[in-house]
């Protein structure tokens, strides 16, 4: 793995004194190979909102860390992450989202419950010893956070809503198991995933890309990071206008990153597929009674348009950052006191990749 323990250790400094990951946690492919066994695998990871499957039989499928799982809500009301690849001869059983009273593979028929269980597996009468109960769909762990429904590759890692618990204090005005995600603008994001944890967790970006967008309403020189008790960060954007409500950025390490507001939340779903690229959806989410109001529809859509500008100022900022993070010539950096939330999850990163 390409990293090396010197560049580590300067980004391991105290913040005042600390530098930027060096190229190669990056731009390496080695690198993010580790990442995908040594964090990836272990960490929780988000699926989607609740509200999204709100029926009993509602799915909708997902493809991440190279599987193929379909999240689906049970006549019992449970939400459930599944493999959705048929455990007859690895058909995949469905794709996009529906409603359903089971899956049915398309191949040969085989058909399972929105528990999991095989309930049917036509003509297999005459297989020896075949016993239906050995094939169900696997099940993999998840948990429901703020609406949120995280899933892990681990079964043994540790719960995560109490490692949330400080985060969850911190944003409990915002109420965001309420919110309502519409559909989200998707983007095919050529650069490496952390560029865009990078960027979306500090401010000081405000004064160039932003200028025009968000420095005149979150001057960067006014946000701050506090301390933070477990797998986060938050930055906090105070308003210019001493009586607006301040912005506030958070990430769920490694990449689970949203920003609520008294309108709006904003939710940035990354699935990373290589070193070099991921696809993000971002979902506007807002009160359940504005979406179902059409006076309130203009209004929705312009902040959703607001958000894809922003997004499209930070694309031009990550694409200029990996240029420059493939150039011989690149060195790392310094971090100034305004990227408090990178040199958190930098500590973070590292602990996790050098165990």
């Amino acid at each position: 793995m390409a990293l090396d323990p010197e560049a580590l250790a300067r980004a391991l400094q105290p913040l005042e004194k600390a530098a930027t990951l060096p190229a190669s946690a990056y731009t390496s492919p080695a690198v993010y190979a580790a990442e995908t066994e040594r964090i990836f695998s272990h960490a929780w990871l988000c699926a989607g909102r609740v509200e999204q499957i709100p029926n009993a039989g509602d799915w909708m499928t997902l493809d991440l860390l190279d599987d193929k799982l379909v999240v689906v809500r049970g006549a019992d009301d449970r939400v459930r992450v599944l493999s959705r690849v048929c455990r007859h001869r690895g058909a995949e059983l469905c794709e996009g989202r529906g409603n359903t009273r089971s899956f049915q593979c398309p191949y040969h028929a085989w058909t399972y419950g929105l528990d999991g269980r095989l309930v049917g597996a036509p003509l297999m009468d005459g297989a020896a010893d075949f016993d239906r109960t050995r094939f169900g769909l696997p099940e993999l762990r998840s948990e429901v956070w703020e609406g949120w429904i995280f899933v892990s590759f681990d079964a043994d890692a540790a719960p995560l809503g109490p490692q949330l618990a400080p985060l969850e204090r911190l944003l409990a005005r915002y109420r965001l198991e309420e919110r309502v995600a519409l559909e989200p603008l998707v983007f095919e994001s050529p650069f490496n995933w952390k560029l865009l944890v990078d960027n979306f967790m500090e401010a000081y970006h405000h004064i160039a890309i932003h200028r025009d967008t968000l420095q005149p309403l979150f001057p960067a020189d006014r946000s701050h990071a506090p301390d933070a008790d477990g797998p986060y960060s938050v930055l906090i954007m105070p308003g210019k206008e001493r009586d607006a409500e301040p912005l506030v950025a958070a990430v769920v390490y490694p990449f689970h990153l949203f920003a609520p507001g008294g309108e709006m939340l904003s939710w940035y779903q990354l699935l990373p597929t290589r070193h070099d690229h991921f696809t993000l959806r971002i979902h506007c989410c807002f009160a359940r009674e504005a979406v179902e109001d059409p006076a309130q529809a203009a209004k929705l859509e312009a902040l959703r348009e607001l958000v894809r500008t922003v997004h499209e100022q930070d694309i031009a900022a990550c694409q200029a950052t990996w240029a420059g993070l493939n150039a011989r010539s690149y060195r790392a950096g310094r971090l100034g006191p305004l990227e408090k939330p990178l040199w958190q999850f930098n500590r973070w990163w590292i602990e996790r990749m050098t165990g």
